[in-house]
């Protein structure tokens, strides 16, 4: 039997290496809120036979800065003294008359998709009136890129890292592989688990699973557990999980210091949950392969198969930087992420990163 109550996985010791070019899946990692609403407005008198004459607008952003992943956008206008209004994107932004005639009060909705680069519009609202008079007001829209994930080396951790604030929830799927078993090699654990914390503090909240290789019995043991740091881990004993099933786990808090932590086998239907006081910073989010400690002393990474796929990554809080890691053990690489796509990321054992997903 596993020897539980002297396994723990702590931060990992890691090293930066270089940047690499983003994906667009990194917008679907987590949902940062956009800058606060932004308007504009303007008028212009003269005095026509007699009588002054006036003609405003103004127009609005529901949203005037977006995060990659994009969202839904208010653009709203009005206008007083005016007859006519149009309205024009810069870059063009919808299908269509651009500028496209619209009535002198009300909202346009649009969807700013998603996108891996930095890209800016302008709105410009023009009102006019029977006597020509004409005023224009203009409002810009930003949608940030995509962060550039830093790749780092690490003695345990591979997979990604959401670096953030206030980060109360992360989630992610993963399949369980298979260790292979070479007694000639000696013990070896492989983990996948999803957390929150641990990459850049000291606190940690997490769950998965573990699969560990005692080469004197020729045997491998696969578990589910969860944990709080600096508390050991607690095996889930109310739950079964083999190699090929796929794994579920969910990080959430509740409410102050009461978390969820939530894991449920896709492939069998079996779940738990349960209820823990956490305190940590919340300043990251992880989806990792790890080589724990075991009796205080690093585990040798098990040679696993096939490569761990992460999917339906979700996180919240403000979004800092994405990073990337491999594992380093002995002076070579044991453990590879594949690049982000739409899908998530694979793992694999070795030097060699995969396709993705």
């Amino acid at each position: 039997m596993p020897a539980w109550n002297s396994r723990t996985r702590r931060r990992p010791a890691r090293s930066a290496l270089a940047a690499v070019v983003a994906t667009a899946a990194l917008a679907t990692v987590v949902g940062v809120p956009g800058t606060a609403a932004a308007a504009t407005s303007a008028q212009t008198c003269a005095h026509l036979h007699g009588r002054l004459s006036c003609v405003a607008a103004s127009i609005r952003l529901s949203r005037s800065t977006f995060a990659a992943a994009g969202g839904t956008l208010a653009i709203s206008y009005t206008s007083s003294g005016s007859t006519t209004c149009s309205l024009r994107a810069t870059p063009s932004f919808w299908t269509g008359r651009n500028p496209t005639p619209v009535r002198c009060r009300g909202v346009y909705r649009i969807t700013v998709p998603a996108t891996v680069n930095a890209r800016r519009w302008t709105f410009r609202l023009v009102a006019r009136n029977r006597a020509r008079q004409q005023v224009a007001v203009q409002i810009a829209l930003t949608q940030q890129a995509v962060p550039q994930p830093v790749i780092y080396t690490s003695s345990n951790w591979s997979g990604y890292v959401l670096e953030g604030t206030h980060i109360a929830q992360a989630q992610g799927t993963f399949n369980v592989p298979t260790l292979s078993q070479q007694p000639a090699n000696g013990d070896a654990s492989t983990v996948e688990w999803v957390g929150i914390d641990g990459f850049s503090n000291s606190d940690l909240i997490q769950a998965g699973v573990s699969e560990d290789y005692d080469a004197t019995s020729n045997t491998i043991s696969v578990y589910p557990w969860w944990e709080i740091l600096p508390n050991y881990e607690t095996p889930i004993t109310t739950m079964t999980v083999a190699p090929g099933d796929r794994v579920t786990v969910t990080i959430a808090q509740l409410s102050g210091s009461n978390w969820g932590i939530g894991v449920t086998d896709d492939t069998t239907g079996q779940s738990f949950a349960t209820q823990q006081t956490y305190t940590g910073a919340g300043t990251s989010a992880e989806w990792i392969v790890e080589a724990p400690q075991v009796n205080g002393a690093l585990a040798q990474l098990g040679d696993y198969s096939p490569n761990v796929t992460f999917s339906g990554l979700a996180a919240n809080g403000a979004r800092a930087a994405v990073d990337e890691l491999f594992m380093l053990q002995n002076d070579s690489i044991v453990s590879s992420p594949s690049a982000l796509d739409a899908n998530g990321f694979s793992v694999a054992y070795g030097p060699n990163p995969p396709p993705a997903p």
